[in-house]
């Protein structure tokens, strides 16, 4: 099962280990992100999760402050505090959780702040479980680069480097959505930065989905991987009837990139995506991608009445779970040679060192980029 023709789709419980790791190493080879069905979390802790992240949103600010991310980026993270991209204001604010949790115990929040509440141990065995995920994913990295399974694996401690962030993209009025300049966007385009990234986007109908997530991609990648799957749809369907090639479908100039929505798995399916590290980790094999988050241009309907009525709430809500799988900080990330062969020759830079600098650049973008006045 494909859920889209450009970014692949691995079943953990029917592909075989061949199968994935062959689909992963042509996914991130070419365009750096594909699917995960029937692997990771319940569906019921996805779900559950989805509803406390909306509660913590909810709190008041001052409660929500009580709890600022410090220097490693546990905790809260207020709005239009980071930027991603170049010149842009990223309209979110997030909690990140599991950084260095295994060996001591961070501050938490309601719904989380009580011990041995439904919702603490529900983000505990989240965590749990994409960390579990996250290491066969590994084993899969290394088994299509011919390297022994443990090799990427063995490099990232449970509960130390790897955080999860609770994502909130706020809703806007019509009035806040005129505001709105060239500056703002959900989040800017970006790479991540550590080994790979599981990102999870609610399908439980309370919570629905919102579209936004766009991967910057290779218009060839994109036209191709289109042309491929329209003409073996064309080719099941017209087996006994003459049909036009599709090459007429394909004449238009496939130079430069174009950002490329990304599909929303079904319920308690996820997208990955690797980062930098990883980037580096695999001598480029590997391609950390640029994907954003922007504000819908459009709402679709189906009457002049509901959209009328979407217009007049402007922007509604978006949340997102990712869990960023980050190696140890003292991993230097010796580039891999073709054949499994490592690179030891030149001093690799660190896990460390790449996360605190990529960091730091991200929280100073948003201080060089002044909030309009709204009075005005």
């Amino acid at each position: 099962m494909s859920l889209d023709p450009v970014i692949p789709t691995i079943d953990l419980s029917s592909d075989s280990p061949e199968k994935q790791a062959q689909v992963i190493k042509d996914a991130l080879g070419s365009v750096g992100f594909f699917a995960v069905l029937n692997g990771g979390p319940k569906v019921e802790d996805i779900d559950a999760l989805f509803e406390y992240s909306k509660d913590f949103f909810a709190l008041p600010m001052e409660e929500k402050e009580k709890f600022l991310a410090g220097p490693s980026g546990s905790g809260y993270t207020k709005l239009l505090s980071q930027a991603l991209g170049e010149g842009k204001r990223d309209h979110k604010e997030t909690f990140s959780y599991g950084k260095y949790c295994g060996i001591e115990e961070q501050p938490m929040p309601n719904p989380f702040s009580v011990p041995d509440t439904i919702a603490l141990q529900t983000i505990r065995r989240f965590y749990k479980d994409c960390h579990e995920v996250s290491e066969k994913l590994m084993e899969l990295f290394a088994q299509a680069l011919e390297l022994p399974e443990d090799h990427f694996r063995q490099s990232h401690s449970f509960g130390l480097n790897t955080a999860m962030s609770l994502i909130h993209y706020p809703s806007l009025d019509m009035e806040g959505k005129k505001q709105l300049g060239e500056k703002d966007i959900r989040a800017g385009a970006h790479r991540d930065w550590g080994t790979l990234t599981l990102l999870f986007q609610s399908t439980n109908p309370s919570l629905p989905a919102q579209p936004g997530l766009e991967v910057y991609l290779p218009k060839s990648a994109i036209y191709k991987a289109t042309k491929s799957s329209l003409a073996a749809k064309t080719t099941l369907e017209s087996k006994d009837h003459n049909s036009a090639s599709t090459d007429s479908y394909y004449t238009i100039d496939s130079d430069g990139y174009e950002w490329h929505p990304a599909p929303v798995p079904p319920r308690g399916g996820f997208l990955v995506n690797v980062g930098l590290a990883m980037e580096l980790w695999s001598s480029g094999i590997y391609k950390a991608t640029l994907h954003r988050v922007g504000f819908p241009n459009s709402i679709s309907s189906h009457s002049e009445t509901e959209q009328d009525e979407k217009e007049e709430a402007g922007l509604v809500d978006r949340y997102s779970l990712a869990f960023f799988v980050q190696p140890d900080d003292n991993v230097e990330l010796n580039p891999i040679l073709p054949g499994g062969k490592i690179d030891y020759t030149k001093k690799a830079i660190t896990s460390g060192e790449l996360f605190n600098t990529k960091l730091k650049e991200s929280m100073d973008r948003s201080k060089n980029i002044p909030i309009p006045d709204k009075s005005e």
